[in-house]
């Protein structure tokens, strides 16, 4: 402690510690010990540690620590604690070394990803290209947006290595939120032939105020690798209502996932939550990379919870755990609504938007979704040609990308704003920087969204609409005559629904295994499927012709919808 503090021991002798660390929160709680967060932990047993800590040396220089605390009893009474310290400086300064060379890797990797994922949901939207080229891009789609997935686990990790992994909670409809997730890991059951179980409480909430991407991440995680190491017997998700303190508007719930699988060893319970660790069956090992558990573990931690495990070896086992969400009663305002017919254009004058990025292939991307829909676009390269296009062209809407070289986003947003005359200018930010820290600084240095890269054009389009107070104009049905307009549907409608409710309606077991198909992504098979009905009995072809047209698309999601109301109205 000397030697840390830069005092001499003899002039430490007979010092209270909390005036050493008058300058730290652990001086604080040591001063008002028996109220200290410190004394509840160590009164209960429990080891008491803090990372991040600021202590500060004789002559002012501060440095970051971290420290354990254990108790020190006498006849079962507090006396003390036994504080062991160590100075972290080398520590942060290497795990900032590793947070920045993770970035630069995400933001390369994100950039040729955007191009790729861009121009496969381009490519998938043309009526011109025939069914194998479809199903090409479809699988290139599928790839890239699974290569997405594992960038996205890497970043978490590092995350959760420096502390850093953030919570968003957003209000969501619990009930639909848990259906969903059901409906996916349902046909992963189906695929192996065990059963899927899911039991909610009749009591559960309806809204809640939780970080949906997150939630979904650790029930997924956990219910998969139920499914992956379950051979025969099922597998089971019950949530249950624990609590709910009126008060606080706060209700508390339990999640578990139970199945009758392999089991596993009492002497892999304590490695099963560390990174890059797989136990069981080497085969099932390779499904996967070891880092579902101990993302999921550190979430939960988050969210005030903590992942029980217990199972016995060749019966199966049980997850859960428990967490506390604020009640959200004003879910249903907050949802997002999908009108559901093909975008063509928007109401009102033309509008200018400018596109600012250093790589040709993301302003393609931009350009080539945007400019059919009547938008005229100007385009920079980096934040000074953009700066001089704020002037010469006068967009209604800038998006830019932040990492450039020369003036960048940040620096070229700065300006914009600092001139009287754009403080009002509609700036969106587009990046593959997404750390939720990155988002926000985005967002305070002056820009109005965030659209992450790779580019999704459902997101593009909401925020541009938004930015821009627009409304779409969409496809007129009643319009559409030739097989190749028809093609342009990108989205099931209610003209669809009423089509196809006036159309005879094929049997529900036939209209549920499409709509099992359009789940499984399996849309080359749905195709073949409606046009082998169509074609066996002409009086299907009117319910036909809005699913074929849909699934000719790869729409897989609007199928659902599609199918679902065919099957309500069938009712």
């Amino acid at each position: 402690a000397a030697k840390m503090l830069g005092h001499q021991k003899e002039s430490l002798v007979g010092q209270f510690m909390h005036d050493l660390l008058k300058h730290s929160k652990l001086g604080g709680e040591l001063y008002r010990w028996k109220k200290s967060p410190i004394f509840r932990t160590l009164r209960h047993g429990k080891t008491h540690h803090v990372v991040g800590d600021t202590f500060e040396r004789k002559g002012g220089a501060k440095f970051p620590v971290e420290y354990v605390s254990t108790s020190i009893r006498e006849q079962g009474k507090i006396i003390g604690a036994v504080v062991i310290f160590q100075d972290i400086t080398e520590r942060q300064a290497i795990d900032l070394m590793k947070d920045e060379f993770i970035a630069v890797v995400s933001h390369e990797l994100r950039t040729p990803l955007n191009g790729i994922l861009g121009y496969a949901q381009i490519l998938g939207r043309s009526p011109h290209l025939p069914g194998e080229a479809q199903h090409g891009i479809d699988i290139i789609h599928q790839c890239g947006s699974h290569l997405l997935m594992l960038i996205n686990d890497v970043l978490d990790l590092s995350k959760i290595e420096a502390r850093k992994l953030e919570l968003v909670p957003r209000p969501l409809h619990l009930p639909s939120f848990l259906q969903s997730v059901v409906e996916i890991c349902k046909i992963k059951a189906e695929q192996k032939g065990i059963a899927f179980v899911y039991e909610p409480a009749a009591e559960l909430a309806e809204g809640i105020y939780a970080d949906e991407k997150r939630l979904r991440q650790v029930l997924l995680n956990l219910l998969g690798n139920a499914i992956k190491f379950t051979d025969k017997g099922s597998v089971s998700l019950l949530v249950t209502f624990v609590e709910q303190t009126k008060q606080s508007n706060l209700c508390t719930l339990q999640f578990q996932v139970i199945d009758t699988g392999v089991g596993i060893a009492v002497v892999d319970l304590d490695k099963l939550f560390q990174a890059f660790e797989q136990v069981g069956d080497r085969k099932r090992q390779a499904e996967g990379t070891g880092l579902g558990l101990a993302i999921s573990q550190q979430i939960v931690s988050l969210m005030g919870g903590h992942i029980e495990v217990s199972s016995q070896l060749g019966e199966g086992s049980q997850f859960s755990f428990e967490v506390t969400c604020p009640v959200a009663t004003d879910w249903a305002q907050q949802s997002t609504l999908r009108d559901g017919r093909a975008i063509v254009g928007y109401e009102g004058e033309s509008r200018r938007l400018l596109v600012v990025d250093d790589h040709w292939e993301n302003r393609a991307v931009l350009k080539s979704l945007l400019d059919p829909l009547g938008f005229e676009i100007e385009e920079a390269e980096d934040g000074e040609e953009g700066l001089a296009a704020v002037h010469s062209f006068q967009p209604d809407l800038i998006i830019t990308d932040l990492a450039m070289p020369g003036m960048d986003g940040f620096e070229m947003i700065q300006k914009v704003r600092s001139q009287e005359s754009q403080k009002r200018q509609s700036i969106v930010v587009s990046s593959a920087s997404v750390a939720y820290a990155d988002q926000q600084k985005a967002l305070d240095t002056g820009g109005d969204a965030f659209l992450p890269k790779p580019v999704d054009i459902s997101e593009l389009l909401r925020i541009v609409a938004d930015q821009l107070n627009i409304s779409w104009r969409y496809e007129d049905r009643a319009d559409i005559t030739t097989d190749e307009e028809k093609a342009l549907v990108t989205d099931a409608c209610p003209d669809a629904v009423t089509a196809s409710a006036k159309a005879k309606t094929p049997p529900v077991a036939i209209i549920e295994s499409w709509l099992l198909l359009a789940r499984q992504g399996k849309l080359r098979k749905l195709r073949q499927s409606l046009e082998a009905l169509a074609s066996e009995d002409v009086q299907y072809a009117r319910f036909v012709e809005p699913v074929l047209s849909l699934a000719k698309q790869f729409q897989a999601e609007a199928i659902e919808d599609l199918l679902q109301q065919s099957l309500f109205i069938e009712v």
